[in-house]
């Protein structure tokens, strides 16, 4: 026995095992019958296709490919189903590819079909083995096992994975490929990086810069705010003054101011001297505390000043309790003016 048909029976053996593990314990398919003539004829004919395929894209025609058959058995040549799957899957991504990719894929098509043909010229003059046979039987009583009474092939979802790893598979090696066309790649990714890496610096140190003006800014703006707080006590302090003299409208106008003064303080609003007495409310937060304050502090203010009505020690108490509450509560500013 020659070793090459050893290596014969080996690849139709592992055929068999992989044709009967994909169908498992399935009924029997309905396949086309051939004998073996008519299976080396059809060998030479899908050579022509494949070879028509490589020479051009328009000659990549699926339809010219072969459905499965089932090649008889003829005396001591065993028969076996013949798939053509792989065929029609190569052709019709060979239509789609460019010409170099599919010259390449219809060369190692072409490769296959002539060891197909070989393997099975050499299968019919030897006239069968018995140690084929034995082979064979031996698989059969494997696959008859009850683990294979459930094979199923593989899923569609598995099917798109071996498709994408072998797309990523392409990608990796064509990336190896491009280093050598093109040498420069390295040293550009290298420029790259490290243009890449000094940007990020200068981004970091605009941060920390930007980090201690708004610092600065933040002590600068909390030095203003002490001298704003030192003016509402200068005004709430002459308030208390025109009260010791009983001056009460005196006393409630100045109190008014110290709450604008404190108000501006906690960045209510910007200044703006302009602004009427029921502008600065409308400015507050709707319904806060501070806007309930400065509305009834308001409207004791617009009675005894602009109403020039008498005022008494009460209306300057209860101002005075207005003013006090707006120290006591946190303002929380509108956003506008």
């Amino acid at each position: 026995m020659g070793l090459r048909f050893k290596t014969t029976c080996r690849v139709m053996l592992g055929a068999a095992l992989i044709s009967a593990m994909v169908c498992g314990r399935a009924p029997a398919e309905d396949l086309r019958e051939v004998s073996h003539t008519q299976f080396h004829g059809e060998m030479v004919r899908l050579e022509q296709a494949v070879a028509a395929c490589k020479a051009a894209a328009n000659g990549c025609d699926v339809k010219d490919v072969s459905t499965d058959e089932r090649v008889k058995a003829e005396g001591n040549a065993p028969g076996f189903v013949m798939r053509w799957e792989w065929l029609q899957t190569a052709i019709r991504d060979a239509s789609k590819a460019k010409a170099d990719q599919r010259v390449k894929s219809m060369g190692f098509a072409e490769q296959h079909l002539e060891e197909l043909a070989a393997e099975s010229t050499a299968t019919d003059l030897s006239g069968g083995d018995a140690e084929f046979a034995k082979a064979r039987d031996q698989a059969s009583q494997v696959l008859a096992r009850a683990e294979f009474d459930r094979a199923t092939g593989p899923t569609w979802w598995e099917r798109q994975m071996a498709r994408l790893g072998v797309w990523l598979g392409a990608i990796f090696s064509g990336v190896g490929a491009l280093g050598e066309y093109a040498p420069w790649l390295g040293t550009l990714l290298e420029v790259l990086f490290y243009l890449g890496t000094a940007v990020g610096i200068l981004f970091f140190v605009r941060r920390a810069f930007v980090r201690q003006r708004l610092a600065i800014s933040l002590s600068a703006g909390a030095a203003k705010a002490g001298a704003w707080d030192k003016e509402a006590d200068d005004w709430a302090t002459l308030a208390d003054s025109c009260a010791a003299r009983q001056q009460w409208r005196e006393a409630v106008h100045c109190l008014y101011w110290a709450a604008i003064v404190r108000l501006e303080a906690r960045r209510a609003w910007r200044h703006n001297p302009t602004r009427t007495p029921r502008e600065y409310v409308r400015l507050l937060k709707p319904g806060s505390p501070q806007q309930g304050a400065l509305r009834s502090l308001t409207q004791i203010l617009e009675r005894v000043w602009y109403g020039l009505r008498d005022a008494s020690d009460e209306d300057y108490q209860q101002a005075r309790s207005l003013f006090d509450g707006l120290g006591e509560t946190q303002q929380t500013p509108v956003g506008n003016a």
